[in-house]
């Protein structure tokens, strides 16, 4: 009986190794035949390189047009330089060190926004158990919604005007 499980697993492993060798002798070949380029007919290849040349002569005179009927489109179209971000002396990272402080055993959803909490720039800090604003230049809590107790917190957020927010 046992030479027979014997012969039985000595002729599954021999499939199971052959059924692997051509498994990745066959992968080798199509990763080969995939990195060789086909070779082009050069009139095909000119014809190609011409209809693009047209294509771009096409669209540098629609630009031209377009330019030259609205100029004060092509100012607006040219890109301004992004002003630089004002800082403030409690960065990003420090408003949530001091907001998980506030909230321990919470876990951190969004990353920090400046907003304006009644009439201070903050960051609005999400976790998951609520938000919490810190104070952008003095590091003070503004608000602990988060359902801890906060020495600083406000009870309320009446009053609360954020800019460019989506809740």
């Amino acid at each position: 009986m046992s030479q027979r499980i014997a012969l039985f697993l000595s002729v599954a492993l021999t499939a199971f190794v052959l059924v692997f060798i051509g498994a990745a002798i066959s992968i080798r070949q199509w990763g080969q035949a995939a990195t060789a380029s086909p070779t082009l007919d050069p009139q095909l290849l000119a014809q190609l390189q011409e209809r693009e040349a047209t294509y771009q002569a096409m669209i540098d005179q629609a630009n031209a047009q377009l330019q030259a009927t609205d100029p004060a489109a092509s100012a607006t179209s040219t890109l301004a330089p992004e002003p630089t971000a004002t800082q403030y002396p409690v960065s990003p990272d420090l408003a949530i060190y001091l907001a998980q402080s506030a909230a321990p055993n919470s876990y951190l959803v969004r990353l920090p926004e400046l907003v304006s909490f009644q009439g201070a720039v903050a960051y609005e800090v999400t976790f998951n158990t609520g938000k919490i604003y810190i104070d952008a230049n003095s590091g003070q809590i503004l608000y602990n919604g988060a359902g801890f107790s906060s020495a600083a917190g406000s009870d309320s957020s009446a009053g609360r005007e954020q800019d460019g927010g989506d809740d």
